[in-house]
């Protein structure tokens, strides 16, 4: 072989080993790549502490009370902080911070003080993002109301029975106690106007309850429900005095 020939040949395997390490490196940087955990945006929600999406809230117009409000980590990157800011309290009713930031899951707790705050009903917006995007906005209603809830409830209702066996309407009317968060209702039932139940309200989770009573007429009742400013739903079982078959009823009392 001639020294022409043996460059050639030389040349040849140089480009074809040029080649090769050029194949390799790209080789190894698709593996390199493939490895790489790509991070995925973060996914979460807003609820109450309950786990429900956030609905009306009562507080009463003096004193204080804790809005809890709970951010959810669905999927994505965990190390992502969610920002959140709560909106829209009305006169009357401060918060010691308007503000939270951390990563999910986490619970915020805002520590809300009224001070003589006007009755209504009131438009709450809670803003989240994550870094300044993937943004959100959870809305619900913050209600207002008197410190003894009961007193929301006196005056007349329209009611409607469904007991075993017959549906029927009649008049029935809330009135004071005079104890906190209790109500005698004077007809429930529509069992006549000298029947009065006597109804005792948890105020901080707007349900009721309705101890076993002689409620007038051989009438005795029992039962529980939940109510909110304007309506009443009551479920009670009645059995009579004088042996007459005993019925399962559903109330709604509205006004």
């Amino acid at each position: 072989m001639n020294l022409s020939d043996m460059n050639v040949s030389f040349h040849f395997q140089f480009r074809n080993m040029k080649k090769l390490s050029i194949f390799i490196l790209a080789l190894c940087l698709t593996v390199v790549a493939c490895d790489k955990k790509v991070a995925q945006p973060l996914s979460y929600t807003v609820e109450s502490t309950q786990n429900k999406p956030m609905g009306d809230t009562y507080i009463s117009d003096n004193g204080t009370y804790t809005l809890s409000v709970l951010v959810k980590f669905l999927t994505g990157d965990a190390g992502d902080k969610v920002n959140l800011k709560l909106t829209g309290l009305p006169a009357g009713v401060a918060t010691n911070t308007d503000s939270f930031s951390q990563e999910p899951t986490y619970r915020a707790d805002f520590k809300l003080t009224m001070t003589n705050a006007p009755h209504g009903t009131y438009p709450i917006t809670i803003s989240t993002d994550v870094r300044g995007v993937n943004k959100k906005t959870f809305k619900f209603n913050l209600i207002v109301r008197s410190a003894d809830c009961a007193a929301n409830l006196w005056g007349n209702f329209n009611g409607s029975n469904e007991c075993t066996g017959r549906t029927f309407t009649y008049t029935a009317t809330g009135v004071s106690t005079g104890a906190t968060n209790e109500l005698d209702i004077t007809n429930l039932g529509g069992y006549g106007e000298n029947t009065t139940t006597r109804v005792i309200l948890d105020c901080d989770h707007n349900t009721l309850t309705i101890p076993s009573q002689n409620i007038g007429n051989g009438t005795v009742v029992q039962g529980d429900g939940t109510f909110n400013g304007n309506s009443m739903h009551i479920v009670y079982h009645t059995t009579y005095v004088s042996g007459a078959a005993p019925e399962d009823c559903a109330a709604n009392l509205t006004r």
